[in-house]
């Protein structure tokens, strides 16, 4: 862009032009940060949007991941082994310390939770500020590049998801600050800015895999924008002006490496991507997941998934997404072609190296579908708002913006400024009303009813009673993550001093289990369940030995309970084995008959139980056991008192 379009256009502040000519009047001093209108703008900007994105999580709560992530908190010591155990592919030490610490204070607290990464979202957004304002000067221009990266819809879904914000929101973060440290290290000098460069950078590796190529993205920006002379030379310019700052990145990046790479393979992590899948999820994410919610779509957010929707762009919204970049590329090539290629170019090798291929490595072999989920870009609105920047403002080392060729037409810097507004206006105004519309696809409410209802009902767990553990519904943990979905792991946190019981069921003379609505009621045994009774004419199963073997087909798992009914004149003995599981527990005294019911989660095809002769045995079941009560139990008694 002209010098006109780029310079006098921007409104620069007098402290962010170069230094006057000798004899020349001094310029006006600039205002206090505190009270200039640019920052006072700007921050305004970012509080707003802070402010529609805790409305939005007010409508959202723990789901899937989340699920699991205080679950393995709550059960696990803090240890190496802990922090350093991969979750789904995912090398995150940093946010498991995190899950801890929230769990150990206040497990399952949204408020906590979402306002802690709600809190680092703006520290990224405030973050980000600052590296336009370091690298473009303190003008009005750089409020619209900051709008594309604060207001993005493509980062609210990241933020929305507790499992997904534990990853993205930091990564934000450590990439404005590396890249707002790294360059005032470059122009400066200052150790202490190499020092907190590599720090950001480390302390992103913790929370996020991607931040493993952090080194790379600030070695281009260096060597694209921050080293004078040919673009040929660059590299090695830069490598030889700050040795031992990019010899430690390297390090950094290699030590990540060899830390990921010791770590035991994750069978739900890396793998070898599917052809066909990867080449579609690719082809989604990069040419419309991306591209729409970079320019403030998609406004329909679907398909609907209980983590909230995806963005699969209307064909009219991705029409007018690529027109709108289109527009971007061609006008920036026109007026400010050396360095606006440059900037286009660094952010398509981000979209394919630091978030395409990291994704079809770890989601490659599943469906297409996994392209149009938003999160596996959020990281990118950053870079194309700094990208966008490069493209048509002059940074501050530059001793003259570019000159467009003399053919172009030099626009009017009045009419410049109130372009770059009223585009940079209609972009809020569609940003903010996809973030609103996404709100309307979180199922929180239902979630969060279900865990107060749960959190209620583990308060007051009866002495003689057994909580069996059972799945819990499929829109609060999906079915395939098989045992990690049962109420045993997943809601033992929530009772309290109560914890044990519930994490580790015991025998009880009384079953009971969580409903799908989160109420404890009494339970039953499955209608599946096996069942085993006396021969025909007999009161008691007869025994030999005082031993029984009856076949099972049991594949395992916490949900599987023995109910045994007997008599027997004082306390006995029983002993139930399945596979490799042998449980020993005693039976209270039961002149007049009794039930008692046993965890019992072996793997085999039969079932040994073993009482003394004077026990009879009057049946015997062997399975998961099931609500006897859906839904609240004390309105469906009060029901059927008026009834009766």
């Amino acid at each position: 862009m002209s010098h006109s379009v780029t310079s006098a256009a921007d409104g620069v502040n007098p402290d962010d032009r170069p230094p006057a000519r000798p004899g020349a009047a001094p310029p006006a001093a600039a205002p206090h940060p505190s009270r200039d209108p640019i920052v006072l703008v700007g921050a305004a900007l970012i509080a707003a949007t802070l402010g529609l994105r805790a409305w939005v999580l007010r409508h959202a709560y723990f789901v899937e991941d989340d699920f699991l992530f205080v679950a393995d908190a709550a059960a696990s010591p803090l240890t190496v082994e802990y922090l350093t155990e991969l979750h789904k592919g995912h090398l995150m030490p940093g946010a498991k310390l995190l899950v801890y610490v929230l769990t150990a204070v206040s497990p399952y607290n949204w408020a906590l939770a979402s306002g802690t990464m709600l809190a680092l979202q703006g520290a990224a957004a405030a973050a980000t500020f600052r590296l336009l304002w370091e690298v473009f000067g303190r003008r009005w221009a750089i409020l619209a590049p900051l709008a594309a990266a604060v207001c993005a819809p493509l980062t609210v879904p990241v933020l929305a998801w507790w499992s997904a914000a534990l990853n993205g929101v930091p990564f934000q973060l450590a990439t404005a600050l590396a890249l707002l440290w790294t360059v005032r290290h470059l122009r400066g000098g200052r150790e202490r800015d190499a020092w907190l460069a590599a720090g950001a950078v480390a302390a992103g590796m913790a929370f996020s895999v991607k931040a493993m190529l952090l080194p790379l993205l600030l070695f281009a920006v260096a060597a694209a924008f921050c080293t004078p002379g040919p673009l040929a030379w660059a590299p090695s310019a830069a490598l030889r002006a700050r040795p031992r700052f990019w010899a430690s990145m390297g390090a950094l990046l290699l030590g990540h490496l060899v830390v990921y790479l010791s770590r035991p393979a994750d069978a739900e992590g890396a793998g070898v991507p599917d052809a066909g899948a990867a080449l579609g999820q690719a082809r989604r994410l990069l040419a419309e997941t991306f591209p729409v919610g970079a320019v403030g779509g998609p406004v329909r957010w679907d398909p609907v998934t209980p983590a909230g929707g995806l963005l699969e762009p209307h064909p009219a919204a991705l029409v007018a997404a690529w027109t709108v970049l289109g527009a971007l590329v061609a006008v920036s090539l026109a007026y400010r072609p050396r360095w606006a290629w440059r900037a286009w170019a660094l952010l398509a090798g981000y979209l394919v190296c630091v978030d395409v291929l990291p994704t079809l490595v770890a989601r490659g072999r599943y469906q297409e579908l996994v392209g149009h989920d938003p999160r596996y870009v959020a990281d990118a609105a950053l870079v194309f708002a700094l990208c966008l920047a490069l493209a048509f403002l002059p940074t501050r080392w530059e001793a003259e913006g570019e000159r467009g060729p003399r053919w172009l037409p030099r626009l009017p810097p009045r009419v410049v400024r109130g372009a770059a507004a009223g585009a940079t206006a209609l972009f809020v105004a569609a940003a903010s009303y996809s973030t609103h519309t996404y709100a309307g696809t979180l199922s929180g409410d239902r979630v969060r009813w279900y865990l107060d209802t749960v959190r209620t009902s583990l308060a007051s767990i009866p002495d003689r009673a057994g909580v069996f553990a059972r799945p819990v519904p499929e829109d609060v943990v999906l079915p395939w993550n098989g045992a990690r979905r049962y109420s045993s792991y997943l809601l033992s946190p929530l009772a309290g001093e109560d914890a044990d019981r519930v994490a580790d069921p015991r025998p009880a003379a009384v079953p009971m289990v969580l409903n799908d609505a989160g109420f404890l009621v009494v339970a039953e045994p499955a209608p599946d369940s096996a069942f085993y009774g006396p021969p025909e004419g007999e009161e008691c199963v007869e025994t030999l030995g005082g031993q029984v073997l009856w076949p099972v087909h049991s594949l395992g798992g916490p949900g599987l309970v023995a109910g045994l009914a007997y008599t027997s004149g004082g306390d006995a003995p029983v002993t139930l084995t399945v596979g490799d599981d042998e449980r020993t527990t005693e039976l209270p005294a039961a002149p007049n008959g009794a039930a008692w019911y046993v965890p019992l989660d072996g793997r085999g095809e039969h079932l040994l139980v073993e009482v003394p002769d004077d026990v009879c045995l009057t049946w015997v079941t062997f399975g998961e056991l099931v609500p006897s009560v859906e839904g609240n139990p004390w309105e469906q008694e009060e029901t059927e008192q008026e009834s009766g």
